[in-house]
């Protein structure tokens, strides 16, 4: 383990200016945070006033179950930094479970502004202090956006597309931005959450442009196909897909917990329960849970999902919905591929 020392010279070394545009997505968060939210509410309005009592209670849930788990998983991780004791104590319980949903990207900002002020007045110590900030907490909110995105947006796109595939009700071109919404947000997520986890690892490079822009192109594109996919046989056996869902979400958790033993926590409850949380995401798609190989786990994932997909779509899809979902898996997989041959910052190139 390097020494404090070392830790200082080499944050010195990998310490670059923090530009307006990084400092403008954060605000883009903030906002989409909020955006995310009203769009929930507003639907789960609509819900109510049309009679649709089911809709509205699995909407309200898809806000209200992110809202603790994520507000948890926050004050867990605050509580295991010496620097975020104090947060924690100057407030209540309340106030640090609804801050931390709807402000926690403040903070990031924050550190940002100070980190920047620090370097234009050429103080080391303070850009050292205000980086390693910037860091902590970039990782720690994107890691909670994980959760966020589809804990929230994945239950209500499934619910979208089912009311679509359904003709329940009259697909509105309101329900139409939120489905683009929820899309957008969990590949934007996932995508800057390894970016951010890049970033807080001093032996890892950035990740470019270029290899940013492929990543969310084949995380969109593997998300799209197994949400159409499990959107339309939930369409057809919602309660069987649920069970399904939710026992797949256990496998996968469980796998993790075994596996890549993460120690988020200190208690293993509440390291299995994070778990879980992981499990839900790769219902979706596969993101590494600490850094090591992944070639063999992107291998198994993928091949799992595209049987699963296959199947489902032999036994209950049309061919021309089964084709476009088998499609848009095997592109995103090729779009993967290429990500890591051509676009991964690695400095020996390797295909995982």
């Amino acid at each position: 383990m390097a020494s404090a020392e070392q830790r200082t010279e080499a944050d010195a070394l990998m310490m670059g200016p923090i530009s307006k545009l990084s400092m403008l997505l954060t605000v883009v968060s903030i906002l989409r945070r909020f955006v995310s939210i009203c769009i929930n509410c507003s639907l789960a309005y609509v819900y109510w006033m049309e009679e649709f009592y089911g809709y509205c209670t699995w909407t309200i849930v898809s806000i209200l179950v992110p809202m603790v788990v994520t507000s948890v998983i926050y004050i867990h991780t605050l509580k295991s930094a010496h620097a975020g004791e104090k947060r924690i104590l100057e407030r209540g319980v309340y106030s640090n479970a609804v801050i931390s949903y709807l402000f926690r990207d403040v903070y990031v900002l924050n550190y940002a502004f100070k980190y920047s002020l620090a370097k234009e007045r050429d103080d080391k110590q303070a850009e050292i202090e205000y980086y390693q900030k910037l860091m902590t907490e970039e990782c720690n909110v994107s890691f909670l956006r994980l959760f966020d995105s589809f804990l929230e947006s994945a239950p209500q796109k499934i619910l979208q597309l089912a009311i679509l595939l359904q003709s329940t009700l009259e697909f509105t071109y309101y329900r139409h931005i939120a489905l683009i919404v929820y899309f957008g947000n969990i590949a934007w997520c996932i995508q800057a959450y390894n970016h951010s986890n890049r970033l807080a690892q001093l032996d890892k490079h950035d990740i470019a442009a270029k290899g940013r822009f492929l990543q969310f192109l084949f995380l969109l594109c593997l998300t799209v196909s197994r949400t159409l996919c499990i959107a339309y046989v939930a369409s057809i056996f919602p309660i069987e897909t649920l069970i399904i869902c939710a026992t797949l979400a256990c496998f996968y958790g469980t796998i993790v917990f075994f596996v890549d033993s993460p120690m988020i926590a200190k208690s293993r409850p509440m390291n299995y329960s994070y778990c879980l949380c992981f499990g839900v995401v790769y219902l979706f798609i596969f993101t590494p849970v600490k850094d090591a190989p992944t070639k063999y786990k992107y291998a198994f994932y993928l091949t799992f999902c595209l049987l699963q997909n296959i199947i489902a779509c032999a036994l209950y899809i049309p061919l021309y919905l089964a084709t476009a979902i088998i499609a848009l898996y095997i592109v995103g997989i090729v779009l993967l591929i290429m990500y890591y041959t051509y676009c991964h910052p690695n400095t020996v190139r390797t295909y995982f």
